[in-house]
């Protein structure tokens, strides 16, 4: 009987020390592979007026961002010439502040302008046409004016009604 015992002892040792082993899992978990993902996206950040570049140089300033007619999204960019314009999204990176894009400057010049964009507002009030000042006028001798009605004096106590 003893060696029964021993037998069947060994045999629930070696069975729960494998237990453990044997529950786990062979397959990888699912939630690793969004997580992987998650990581591998870009996150950037789109500030209007914020520069928007592309391999040859400076697109234009950021206005926002627009849907076209197929239903994708396109940055819409104002250009040195005041025009506003739309940039695809291919290739877009942050880079600083600014965006790129894989968009040319010649590409760019030879998109149409967005039909029914507001005009660009004035950007430096010192860089907007001054208005034109009227001419100065004659002054005049303080001799020859009459002097302008004095002030009640704020010191003497105002005139009160008898009750």
């Amino acid at each position: 009987m003893t060696i029964k015992t021993a037998l069947l002892a060994g045999a629930a040792a070696a069975f729960m020390t494998a237990a453990p082993a044997l529950a786990q899992e062979t397959t990888p978990a699912p939630a690793a592979a969004p997580a992987a993902a998650a990581s591998s996206q870009q996150s950037l950040s789109l500030n209007p007026g914020s520069s928007v570049s592309g391999p040859d140089g400076e697109l234009g300033k950021l206005e926002g961002v627009q849907n076209n007619a197929e239903g994708k999204q396109e940055l819409t960019v104002r250009g040195a010439d005041g025009q506003l314009r739309a940039v695809p999204l291919s290739g877009i990176r942050q880079e600083g502040t600014g965006v790129v894009v894989a968009y040319t400057k010649a590409e760019f010049d030879a998109a149409a302008p967005i039909a029914g964009a507001p005009a660009a507002p004035a950007a430096d009030p010192a860089a907007a046409p001054a208005p034109t000042a009227e001419p100065a006028a004659e002054p005049t001798d303080p001799a020859t004016t009459e002097p302008a009605t004095p002030a009640p004096d704020s010191a003497s106590p105002a005139p009160t009604e008898p009750q």
